[in-house]
């Protein structure tokens, strides 16, 4: 499955990228094609 995340927060080292990256991390894990942006 490919899956888009689109981050929206302004802090590049917040608790907002922290979990997006832990989602990626684990929906990679799982086999999946993940691509993160940002959109600020």
């Amino acid at each position: 499955m490919k899956i888009v995340v689109l981050k929206g927060s302004p802090n590049k080292n917040g608790s907002t990228n922290m979990m997006a990256k832990e989602f990626e991390r684990g929906a990679v894990e799982a086999g999946n094609s993940v691509t993160l942006i940002d959109i600020i």
